[in-house]
């Protein structure tokens, strides 16, 4: 969510007439949306059955900036794709090297190799269902992996907002120029 929050501050700066105060906690929602297949996994008891599949593609990323560009305008399609697709990066920088993502659905069912270990893999457990998995989110060594993950998102949103403030910086210096 927070590298969803940072990559929506990113847009707005490149396409100013988006306003911040609502494009940050709608690119955060939209940055986990990806991981909606986990929930229909864990209701069926069968965990990781559907978790990584079509949800973690470029298409679902092109659907996803596609409906908000008929809903709203293409500005929007942009924070979209952007928000849903931040979502995408950080599977690609977790430690495990193989990820859940797979780029190219439904053209292939190839999983992606990450990209950097930058994310630490939680351990908790998938395995029963859903009253188990959330159980095991407080596990202290599950809820230590969280908080760091947690830690690593918020610095990946500082740098954004950093980026965003440049890239503002400098657009707001092209148009005094004109």
């Amino acid at each position: 969510m927070l590298v969803g929050a940072g990559t929506a501050a990113v847009v707005c700066a490149l396409l100013p007439p988006i306003r911040p105060w609502l494009a940050l906690p709608v690119a955060a929602v939209l940055a986990t949306l990806p991981d909606a297949d986990l929930f229909l996994g864990l209701a069926t008891g069968q965990a990781n059955a559907y978790h990584g599949t079509l949800t973690h593609s470029i298409t679902a990323t092109l659907v996803v900036a596609l409906l908000a560009g008929v809903a709203v305008n293409w500005r929007w399609a942009v924070l979209a794709g952007a928000g849903y697709g931040s979502h995408l990066l950080v599977d690609l920088l977790d430690e495990r090297g193989k990820t859940n993502v797979l780029l190219a659905w439904p053209w292939s069912s190839r999983q992606a190799d990450g990209i950097a270990p930058v994310f630490p893999t939680v351990p908790f457990d998938q395995v029963h269902g859903i009253r188990q998995a959330i159980a095991s989110l407080f596990r202290p060594d599950v809820f230590k992996y969280l908080l760091v993950q947690t830690a690593y998102g918020f610095a990946g949103f500082l740098l954004l907002l950093g980026l965003a403030w440049v890239l503002r910086q400098r657009v707001g210096s092209r148009v005094q120029r004109v």
